[in-house]
């Protein structure tokens, strides 16, 4: 299999750089555009391989990674401009980015893997949509004593004891994010009283994961509540109609789903035409808040879901968001999912720590990953992300709202206000 694209960082490459937009340069991107100019294949200091669904369902999480891998690469580029004329010595690496198609699949994505650096020679793997993918790879990164830096999956799992050294995860996993809902609904409880909850989500394991995480953060925090019912669909299952039809017979206060993509689309709008969302309100604490999701229901997402997100194109209202969302659209004529920044993430955190480490081997990026900090788009003032050095998950404000009519970002009919802000539960 041939890498569906190479992407590439120059040390340092004035005649390149071209006039400065906001954060960006103004540089090809990666989708669509001409290939990024660069260091070659032998000239590269850090060979990176990201395994992403480019094709089939999940595809378009793999498309807006490509965008946000190429904004990753040209805005290290402008720093080390900055760097250079700062008289700095110490800059980015030139980075070649070998981007996989995974199609979903699990077999295919361990082979890639296997391939990206037995035979293409990476030093670093990064991106994986499907946790139970990431889990495989994760145990061969391990078995090679290579980092992978996780990109787009949630499942706690992979940051949970034993940890595997070498696996670092630059997005919220599903413990943060279950976590923070148990927050929000110890919160809410006192302004709209509820007493009952049912889980839908996935029949792999995210969606297990996901109820143990929201379970262990109610329990804590001492909020008294009862489980009418878990129900755990196929992934990809098309028809949600007779799990509906069991949580009608005696609607919960608050159904949490864990779906993510188009099965929570297809989720919600089954329920929505089956009345669930008249008698029960609709909480999905990790991804179901991302802007694939709300654009592709346009109007059939009803006002008043609770839903959060990786990363929300409309909060924060900072510099570094607007841009970051503007950039994208720029580049691709439409706004970004979280996968985006995220695989933006992973090319930050990978150069920023060959950049702070004191030797830049395996090992010496690893010890510099444990603490980093990295500034994203998706932080709000006063905050910067961190990676845990004991669990090596990020460390990110997750912020929970509302679905309410906005139509600023098209195609989209809704967008989510009235927002609850909650920061992480550990500090550096």
């Amino acid at each position: 299999m041939k890498p569906e694209s190479i992407l590439n960082l120059t040390r340092l490459s004035a005649a390149a750089l071209g006039i400065a937009i906001g954060f960006w340069p103004s540089l090809a991107s990666a989708a669509g555009q001409e290939p990024l100019t660069g260091a070659s294949p032998t000239e590269a200091e850090l060979r990176v391989g990201c395994i992403y669904p480019l094709t089939g369902p999940m595809g378009f999480f793999g498309r807006d990674a490509d965008v946000g891998i190429g904004m990753a690469l040209d805005r290290l580029q402008q720093l080390n401009h900055q760097l250079t004329e700062a008289g700095e010595s110490k800059l980015y690496p030139r980075l070649e980015v070998l981007l996989e198609d995974s199609k979903g699949k699990r077999h295919r994505s361990a082979t890639l893997a296997r391939q990206l650096v037995e035979e293409q020679g990476v030093s670093v793997l990064c991106g994986v949509v499907y946790s139970s993918i990431a889990l495989e790879i994760s145990a061969y990164a391990q078995q090679q004593e290579m980092l992978f830096i996780g990109a787009g999956h949630s499942s706690s799992r992979l940051t949970q004891e034993p940890v595997n050294p070498w696996y670092f995860r630059v997005n919220n996993d599903s413990r943060q994010s279950m976590r923070a809902g148990a927050r929000y609904l110890k919160e809410v409880k006192s302004e709209q009283p509820w007493t009952t909850l049912a889980y839908v989500g996935p029949d792999y394991d995210y969606g297990h994961q996901a109820l143990e995480d929201l379970l262990e953060g109610l329990e804590d925090l001492n909020v008294p509540f009862e489980i009418s019912g878990e129900y755990y669909p196929k992934p990809s299952e098309p028809d949600f109609s007779a799990y509906i039809e069991a949580l009608l017979i005696s609607p919960p206060d608050i159904v949490i789903s864990n779906f993510f993509g188009d099965d929570f689309a297809n989720f919600v709008r089954q329920a929505h035409l089956q009345g669930l969302l008249e008698v029960s309100r609709l909480a999905n604490f990790d991804t179901g808040g991302g802007y694939d999701v709300i654009a592709a229901l346009g109007n059939d997402l009803p006002p008043g879901v609770i839903l959060s997100g990786h990363h929300h194109i409309n909060w924060p209202d900072t510099a570094r968001n607007r841009e970051f969302v503007a950039e994208f659209h720029r580049r691709s004529g439409r706004y970004p999912s979280f996968m985006a920044e995220s695989a933006y993430a992973a090319i930050f955190a990978v150069a920023e720590a060959w950049r702070q480490a004191e030797t830049t081997d395996a090992e010496g990026m690893r010890r510099t990953l444990e603490g980093l900090k990295l500034p994203l788009p998706e932080d709000p003032p006063g905050f910067q992300s961190w990676i845990d050095p004991v669990s090596h998950q990020i460390m990110q404000v997750t912020a929970i709202g509302e679905s309410e009519p906005n139509e600023n970002y098209p195609p989209a009919k809704r967008m989510l206000g009235n927002w609850k802000i909650y920061l992480p539960e550990i500090q550096p």
